[in-house]
């Protein structure tokens, strides 16, 4: 019998201890295994590290790591992905849900698809009071994926699971590009192998007011211009088109309310998605589910 590849989920932590419990309890009900959850804390104040010592006294499979002072999410996600011993790393951000059934999909995936370095989904989004407030799906081939990404990110960054190999063949999660520092790493892995989505929802993802993507929603457009502007001299030269809808989205996300904009975002990619939707056979040998209805980064 074959034995199976160890999978590391990677959570970085920051001030994180309203939802910590629930999200690596997500994990630990995983119907996959074998796993390990690396929790990396930023120099939380509040009582993420006491949860987190816990966490690890109470489940052998659950490792933990901290930096003193915040040093910022790229450091934490590359010092996880550092010590992760697993060949692939799944992400996971520490106030989001992980669909049972994901770990399993993945890993089949990317066992019998050895061209590809990296795999994600939808994603259902949901508030602190579990009411369910929309779907967001993503391009479902490596082709519709490089149609789309000087637009749009590729990926839901708390969906993806991606090689170790690959990871380390990269230069790793830069800080100089946080909040958008994930985009900057699909770029990356774009250009070592082949990218897709499954249809299946794999993330549930908590739509609160603390979020990094409502938070920082302006900073994260600023830095996501600085991603596009070094995609574009390092990946593939951007068109006019491009450039014009960078401008828009970049003077839409400074002057605009954070809500307003993710409700535009999902309705561009939901319309992006109808665009290029063909009928057609995934080059995934594994059996995916239909798609439900239908950010950078969410």
């Amino acid at each position: 019998m074959t034995k199976k590849p160890l999978v590391s989920i990677v959570i970085p932590v920051f001030n994180g201890s309203p939802y910590l419990k629930e999200t690596v309890s997500s994990v630990l009900n995983s119907d996959y295994k074998p796993l390990e959850i690396i929790l990396v804390d930023d120099g939380s104040t509040d009582k993420s590290q006491v949860i987190c010592q816990e966490l690890t006294k109470k489940f052998k499979n659950v490792h933990y790591f901290h930096f003193k002072k915040n040093r910022g999410m790229a450091y934490a996600l590359n010092l996880g992905v550092k010590k992760a011993k697993g060949k692939y790393i799944a992400r996971l951000n520490q106030d989001d849900l992980m669909v049972k059934n994901r770990l399993l999909k993945q890993v089949e995936f990317l066992e019998k698809n050895s061209d590809y370095v990296a795999v994600g989904g939808a994603i259902k989004l949901f508030t602190n009071k579990k009411k369910e407030i929309g779907t967001v799906n993503f391009p479902q081939s490596d082709e519709k994926i490089r149609k789309q990404w000087l637009f749009l990110s590729p990926f839901s960054d708390p969906t993806v699971m991606y090689r170790k190999s690959s990871w380390l063949k990269t230069s790793g999660y830069n800080q100089r590009f946080w909040p958008a520092d994930d985009v900057h790493m699909w770029y990356q892995l774009g250009k070592i192998g082949k990218l897709i989505n499954l249809k299946d929802i794999l993330t549930k993802v908590r739509w609160h007011d603390g979020a990094g993507s409502i938070k920082f929603h302006r900073l994260q457009m600023k830095k996501t211009w600085k991603v596009h502007v070094w995609a574009s001299k390092n990946v593939e030269p951007a068109t006019l088109s491009h450039w014009l809808f960078w401008i828009s989205q970049y003077i839409a996300g400074v002057i605009l309310p954070a809500q307003f904009n993710w409700l535009t975002y999902r309705l561009l990619r939901k319309f992006q998605n109808l665009k290029t939707k063909k009928p057609q056979t995934i080059v995934a040998k594994v059996k995916l589910q239909p798609s439900q209805l239908s950010i950078s980064g969410a």
